[in-house]
């Protein structure tokens, strides 16, 4: 077996092992879910010709191939000193990262609202498709823009579905949000991409940080300030324990994802944007963000069907500004922040790659997700529907997190740390 159809393997589907750690008083420690079956992928793609990473990165993480392939040709473009995009390809980007968080959204939902879910999914997937991506591994972007416009006919199909996709968003976000439960406090700060104005924006080219008591630690830094932004406590671990360097190790935790993408700044459409008001002031569960997410998503789909640009104007441009040696390309997935960074030697081969996952960026989080339903546990066994419940609160791209109700494939594993230990380890 390669290393890198070990990946796959490795995960496998619908198992979690969750670590606890207990003193000798039996108090708990932490809980974490055990990453270390889940390499990190950057070590297999070092050595590779630069220009492959994205395909190879979108095929070793298989789970969000749409958000790796975005996010990895915009690693290429900043290598090419590409500033700007032509606006018909910054909007067919967008329907096809749209479409995505749509199917992957809706899929969270196929058990408790089915028709609602297969609907969306389904339009979702049809929004790729118009967008060039038919299959699971998208041909959508190429560098300095994508491979073609919209085609009249298809922009006009997705148009006759976008009724029934907005209705069908909006009943199940409503619904979601009226049953909304209090989500587990989390002290950390809240990171998503946004626009220059600092409202929520998936394909943004600018990241916005704000700290559980509202203080806006970046408003809207660049990609090229990638190294002065997040940095790793871990290196190279597949639980790296990303941190905010201006606020430091520990202090500086942070989360991504729908929950994220809610609290740092106002939405920019109508419906969603309404859903957002009511969701912050009730209980801000991921479940309900995920749900509020794809209706922004379907309601940004619906403005893009409204611009000229999608169907026609160039699709690449010829104009590169200076090469460089680093570059740094992000979108914010249906999971969250997704990172990829590549340094090209002279010859054009990577002499240096991070992929930086939401699931390595939420470990914190869902650690201290895990460690309250543990701490809430009977004294005959964790709650096992709570510890599901969390992994899917947090969710990481695992398998594990499409499991159905009742159903996850979990090892709860306790392990005794001395007093000597944990002194040392702090």
């Amino acid at each position: 077996m390669t290393q890198m159809s070990a990946l796959g393997h490795a995960a496998g589907p619908f198992s979690a092992r969750i670590v606890v750690e207990r003193d000798e008083n039996g108090r708990t420690e932490s809980a974490s879910l055990d990453l270390a079956g889940l390499p990190r992928v950057d070590a297999l793609l070092i050595g590779q010709p630069v220009a492959e990473v994205p395909t190879l990165a979108e095929r070793v993480c298989g789970i969000c191939p749409a958000a790796h392939h975005l996010a990895g040709i915009r690693a290429l473009e900043a290598l090419a000193g590409l500033t700007m995009l032509p606006p018909t390809a910054e909007s067919v980007r967008r329907l096809l990262h749209h479409g995505s968080a749509v199917a992957t959204h809706a899929g969270r939902f196929v058990s408790s609202h089915t028709e609602a879910s297969r609907l969306l999914r389904a339009f979702g997937r049809a929004a790729m498709a118009a967008a060039g991506s038919p299959g699971h591994f998208p041909t959508t972007a190429v560098v300095g823009g994508v491979v073609a416009p919209v085609s009249a006919a298809a922009r006009d199909e997705l148009g006759a579905r976008l009724g029934a996709a907005t209705a069908a968003a909006m009943g199940l976000a409503d619904a979601l949000v009226a049953d909304d439960e209090q989500g587990c406090e989390f002290r950390g700060a809240d990171v998503a991409l946004a626009d220059r104005s600092g409202r929520p924006d998936l394909l943004g080219e600018r990241l916005r940080a704000v700290t559980a008591d509202g203080e806006v630690v970046h408003a809207a830094a660049p990609a090229d300030d990638w190294a002065a932004l997040i940095a790793e406590a871990r290196p190279g671990r597949a639980a790296p324990r990303p941190y905010l360097v201006s606020l430091g190790p520990g202090r500086g935790d942070y989360r991504v994802g729908p929950v994220a993408q809610l609290r740092i700044g106002e939405l920019t459409t109508f419906m969603a944007r309404q859903l957002q008001e009511r969701w912050l002031g009730a209980g801000g569960s991921a479940r309900a963000a995920q749900a509020i997410m794809m209706l922004h998503s379907v309601e940004a789909i619906g403005a893009l069907l409204d611009s000229s640009a999608l169907v026609s104007g160039p699709s690449t441009t010829a104009t590169a500004g200076v090469p460089r040696d680093e570059g740094v390309g992000w979108v914010d997935g249906p999971r969250g922040l997704l990172v990829h960074r590549y340094v090209s030697a002279a010859d054009g081969v990577a002499s240096a790659v991070t992929i930086l996952t939401p699931t390595a960026q939420n470990e914190p989080w869902l650690s201290g997700l895990l460690r309250a339903v543990i701490d809430a546990s009977p004294a005959d066994g964790p709650d096992r529907l709570g510890l599901e419940d969390a992994i899917r609160e947090a969710d990481p791209c695992l398998p594990c997190g499409s499991a159905p109700p009742g159903t996850m494939d979990l090892q709860v594993d306790t392990v005794m740390i001395p007093t000597v230990a944990r002194t040392e380890g702090r």
